[in-house]
């Protein structure tokens, strides 16, 4: 082999290696930015996640035998709620809150689960339970429901500042206080406006 070929060849194996290690340092490179990505969201994912929400409800009371008893009301609302993110767009978790009526000397805690689907600046939420009442005898709570929207204002990966609104009901029985003692469902389902932060 001359002096001339024996050079060309060993040029064209260096260039041949060359590439394959460019090659290789690139596939790498996205190999590392994609897993980078998925673990990012498996992060984000894969996490506790608390809610709180303050604002308020604004109902009508209704009993059809007690039409005098009919009137608007709004209640001082706050809810919180500890729970995980299943995957990167839904949470679920329980939850207490405080419901303290205005125009009513009693207030009722919510006791419930909540479920979310979450994305950057939406998310919709359902809360299911049951509520208990703070004035003796003469007040029972029971079944409470929500569901609603909401838009974030403040979008990160930790925290959260968003303004939702959506439906509630409340069970609610009052016993009459006359002499026929009648238990009188006086159920507030209403308008609830939040705003709330997650962290």
């Amino acid at each position: 082999m001359s002096k001339k070929n024996y050079l060309l060849l060993i040029l064209t194996i260096t260039a041949i290696l060359y590439s394959s290690v460019t090659n290789a340092q690139e596939v790498k490179e996205r190999a590392m930015v994609v897993y980078s990505k998925k673990t990012k969201e498996h992060s984000k994912a894969k996490t506790f996640a608390a809610f709180t929400d303050f604002g308020t409800s604004l109902f009508m009371r209704q009993d059809p035998a007690y039409p005098d008893l009919s009137e608007c009301n709004a209640s001082l609302d706050l809810d919180i709620s500890y729970g995980y993110f299943i995957n990167s767009y839904f949470y679920i978790g329980p939850g207490a809150g405080i419901r303290a009526y205005f125009r009513e000397n009693f207030t009722m805690f919510p006791i419930f689960g909540e479920l979310r689907g979450c994305w950057k600046w939406t998310f919709i939420y359902g809360k299911g339970g049951f509520s208990l009442s703070t004035s003796g005898n003469n007040d029972r709570g029971g079944a409470y429901a929500s569901i609603g929207l909401g838009v974030n204002f403040i979008s990160k990966t930790k925290y959260k500042l968003f303004l939702s609104m959506g439906y509630e009901f409340q069970d609610h029985r009052r016993k009459d206080t006359s002499v026929l003692r009648k238990e009188i469902l006086t159920g507030k389902n209403g308008i609830a406006i939040r705003i709330g932060t997650q962290f």
